[in-house]
């Protein structure tokens, strides 16, 4: 934990390196110190059918999936720094958004 889950609109694997997007949010989660590295995990899933807002506008979405503990300001300083990552690589047409999911430790299983 955390998982970092980037959905994005399959035309943008042509127009941006989704490699590259998903290591700066691994960057990004790494730079705000709430997490150890070696527990950082981000994918990223291209989705080929969507509607956005009755339209066909591509996005970047990130569900940022933690457990219980960080404060508001946290969360919303690790959320800021994925916006900005995003927005630097993507173009001004592309619908951002991204959202922290808290988790309890009693709902998680791993091995």
């Amino acid at each position: 934990m955390p998982h970092m889950v980037i959905s994005y609109s399959k035309a943008l694997a042509e127009k941006i390196d989704i490699q590259q997007l998903t290591q700066a949010i691994w960057d990004s989660a790494d730079k705000t110190g709430l997490f150890t590295p070696q527990a950082i995990k981000v994918r990223a899933f291209p989705v080929e059918h969507y509607v956005t807002a009755n339209t066909d506008q591509p996005f970047v979405h990130v569900d940022a999936k933690l457990f219980e503990g960080r404060t508001v300001e946290q969360k919303q300083g690790m959320l800021s720094g994925y916006f900005d990552v995003i927005a630097n690589l993507v173009a001004d047409d592309v619908s951002i958004s991204v959202e922290a999911i808290e988790l309890a430790k009693s709902n998680y299983l791993k091995r």
